[in-house]
């Protein structure tokens, strides 16, 4: 299901993508909202400190109690961020074809969409261009997956369906938590919406499996 967020600067309710719970609706509001509850530096969109330990009083004490950034290193991160490319594929293997096949039948395509394509952009190398994020960037009900947290408009069980390009990179732990440590454990981690996609995963012969493996090795 689509998440709705209020976008700052504007007041306007849009489509939420950014985020574990899609809780931002672009950008420039993640890049705040990262530089708040990652690094505790405030700016103008997020001024207000958070209460270390929940105790509002200890802001009393605070040494800069005034805005810690007046919004260009937010504004340097969402640029950084909207121009980074995507992550290289590796070379595909002949497992890869067959694993995509396998990887369409059980389902996982139904969340984790192949290519999406964007919307116009004043940036021509970024206006109505097809990428391969698989991921809808939509949230879903995952069960015992989620993470127990509820954020806008995302209840504890529900996460967005996280990318899988990148998985090429030397990795080592999968999942929101890193509860997983390979891409199969994560698979068999799969719960709510993800539960009939890990059932049919679990039904494949080892080849059928490895094939799709292979080919989540090649995103």
């Amino acid at each position: 299901m689509p998440s709705l967020a209020t976008e700052i600067r504007t007041g306007a309710t849009r489509v939420g993508k950014f985020g574990w719970k899609c809780q931002e609706p672009t950008l420039h509001q993640f890049a705040g909202d990262a530089y708040l509850n990652e690094m505790g530096v405030t700016s103008p969109e997020f001024p207000d400190e958070n209460c270390p330990q929940g105790d509002c009083s200890r802001l009393a004490f605070n040494p800069v109690p005034t805005l810690n950034n007046d919004g260009t290193d937010v504004a340097r991160f969402e640029d950084f961020m909207t121009l980074m490319a995507p992550p290289p594929r590796n070379d595909r293997g002949y497992h890869s074809p067959v694993g995509e096949a396998v990887f369409r039948a059980i389902g996982c395509a139904n969340c984790h969409t192949p290519s999406l394509v964007t919307g116009p952009s004043p940036v021509t190398a970024l206006s109505n261009k097809v990428f391969s994020p698989f991921s809808d960037f939509l949230l879903h009900d995952m069960g015992t997956l989620g993470d127990g947290i509820a954020q806008g408009s995302a209840s504890g069980r529900q996460m967005r369906t996280a990318p899988l390009w990148g998985l090429t990179t030397d990795r080592h732990s999968f999942l929101h938590d890193g509860r997983a440590k390979s891409v199969e454990a994560a698979i068999l981690a799969h719960a709510g919406q993800g539960q009939a996609s890990r059932n049919l995963f679990l039904r494949l012969n080892p080849g059928m499996r490895n094939h799709l493996l292979a080919f989540l090795g090649s995103l």
